[in-house]
């Protein structure tokens, strides 16, 4: 799972920098704030993290009962089609120590085929955490459109 995951990261990576050309445009959206809500550890709700004015909101869930996954939603709130939705996700140890600090890339994968992104609804997914981590942070990072702009919280 971690070599998928950096496999991924690294097609990410190369496809940003490839497309970083000169008269490449970020989208003018406001910014939105971002919040990291805290790990749920089972029971406890998380709260959602603030996206007012963003292209999609994103309701971090928490550390899933069986400990191995994280939960998150995303909800579309723009008629922009969006390629790609990327969360910042921070796992730590016991003692706090960070054990992972990765972007997970969200593109609505189902069944092994992927599908389209739509205004107006809501998707519910979960990462795997790493056996070590006992805590996690996640995040909106960023939103990736069809026609290459990006937005950003600030």
């Amino acid at each position: 799972m971690k070599t998928c995951i950096a496999l991924i990261l690294a097609a990410v990576f190369l496809s940003a920098c490839g497309n970083n050309q000169p008269g490449s445009t970020t989208n003018p959206q406001p910014a939105a704030g971002s919040q990291s809500a805290p790990a749920n550890t089972g029971s406890q709700a998380a709260a959602p993290q603030t996206t007012t004015g963003a292209p999609v909101e994103f309701i971090y869930g928490g550390i899933t009962s069986d400990k191995a996954n994280i939960s998150y939603k995303i909800k579309v709130n723009t008629t922009r089609p969006i390629d790609e939705v990327h969360l910042a996700l921070k796992e730590m140890d016991s003692q706090g120590k960070a054990v992972e600090n990765t972007t997970v890339v969200w593109q609505n994968i189902v069944g092994s085929t992927r599908r389209p992104i739509e205004n107006g609804k809501s998707y519910e997914d979960q990462t795997a955490l790493d056996p070590a981590a006992v805590k996690a942070e996640c995040s909106l990072k960023e939103v990736i459109f069809k026609d290459g702009t990006r937005w950003s919280p600030k």
